[in-house]
């Protein structure tokens, strides 16, 4: 079970979202248990990620699907795993990028490489593209 809590000044925790009530019920009250602290990944960042990918997907020819799209600039930034395939081919998987699996740091940095890789390789002036981001998101 996963919850999201806000520390309080008093040094205390509180539910931060409505959903994770009924998640809470389920613990019984005065009864110990075990919690590991993270903190999330703000999802701003991420939905200004898709954002970004949808921006350029609307502003190319190349790709017809914008999961490729994505996945080909996460592995043209350098975020990618390789593996040998049951024919012993050698190929490169995009690596995920799964609240679960970067931390905020890392995604800022993927973030940017990829910001990197869609002007190089769409010619696309990154300057412009951030303005246009923020501008619309």
């Amino acid at each position: 079970m996963e919850l999201t809590l806000i520390k309080q000044f008093d040094n205390s925790f509180k539910l931060a979202y409505d959903s994770d009530l009924e998640k809470a019920k389920n613990i019984k009250p005065l009864k110990e248990i075990k919690c590991k602290i993270t903190r999330p990944r703000n999802i701003r960042f991420h939905r200004k990620f898709f954002a970004l990918m949808n921006l350029v997907y609307d502003n190319q020819e190349h790709y017809t699907n914008i999961d490729h799209l994505r996945k080909d600039l996460v592995k043209a930034s350098g975020y990618y795993t390789k593996r040998i395939t049951i024919d012993g081919e050698e190929i490169t998987e995009a690596k995920s990028i799964s609240f679960t699996k970067m931390t905020e740091l890392e995604f800022s940095e993927l973030y940017s490489a990829v910001l990197d890789s869609i002007e190089k390789y769409f010619h696309f002036d990154k300057e412009s593209i951030k303005t246009e981001i923020e501008k619309n998101f």
